[in-house]
């Protein structure tokens, strides 16, 4: 006995309704699963978005900082020792301050070493500002006397820090060989080719001058006095 044409119908027409309803589900969750990672992209393309800006910020902040130095070296001609200071940044630097390990002082010129003393204060306490491609300099005495070829030449440790457009810049600090400055090529040039004959002379120049004045000395003592 074949079944009813209408009860196959209302089969059918269930089954149908049944798969629509499964195909729903499935499209349902698809759907829901792709929104949530939608949403993740979306997420983590924003942070990758705020690192780059980020980025960028930083680079042009950095791009835009001062660039500070400090430096001994000879003067063109070799026969000078200079301590140089300088800024090869695009903008100003303020508040300026270097300090040098052990004190620039101890290896001066005896004659120039109280005048470093102030400097090294001055320089510690900080120079107001110092602009974009500017340079100081400041003499310490002859370079053959102070770094001699003959002798180990110290290390200095220079320690500089500075405020910039956007704040505190980091605290920069490392060691100048004096050893190398022997060998670099601003000894010899020019009238440093006779660097250490002038030097001689110098020195026998203030030995003379020491004895004149003893001679003086012991003349003055010799003469008779006339109360």
């Amino acid at each position: 006995m074949g079944m009813d044409p209408n009860a196959l119908a209302a089969i059918i027409a269930a089954g149908a309704a049944i798969l629509s309803v499964v195909v729903s589900v499935v499209f349902g969750i698809l759907n829901a699963r792709f929104s949530n990672w939608s949403a993740l992209a979306a997420e983590e393309a924003q942070r990758l978005a705020g690192r780059q800006l980020e980025a960028g910020v930083s680079a042009t902040e950095q791009a835009l900082q001062p660039y500070l130095w400090a430096d001994l070296r000879p003067r063109a001609d070799g026969i000078l020792l200079v301590l140089h200071i300088g800024n090869s940044g695009p903008t100003v630097a303020t508040r300026v301050r270097v300090r040098f390990d052990p004190p620039l002082a101890e290896l001066a010129e005896e004659d120039r070493r109280d005048r470093m003393k102030m400097t090294e204060e001055a320089l510690s306490n900080g120079l107001a500002s110092l602009t974009p491609g500017r340079t100081m300099e400041w003499t310490l005495g002859p370079a053959g006397v102070l770094v001699p070829a003959d002798k180990p030449a110290p290390s200095v440790r220079v320690t500089i820090d500075a405020d910039g457009p956007y704040g505190a810049l980091p605290t920069l600090v490392y060691v100048i060989d004096l050893e190398q400055v022997k060998y670099s090529s601003g000894r010899g040039e020019g009238l440093g080719m006779i660097e250490r004959a002038i030097n001689l002379v110098a020195q026998e120049a203030k030995h003379l001058r020491q004895t004149v004045r003893s001679l003086g000395d012991s003349v003055d003592q010799q003469r008779p006095r006339t109360d």
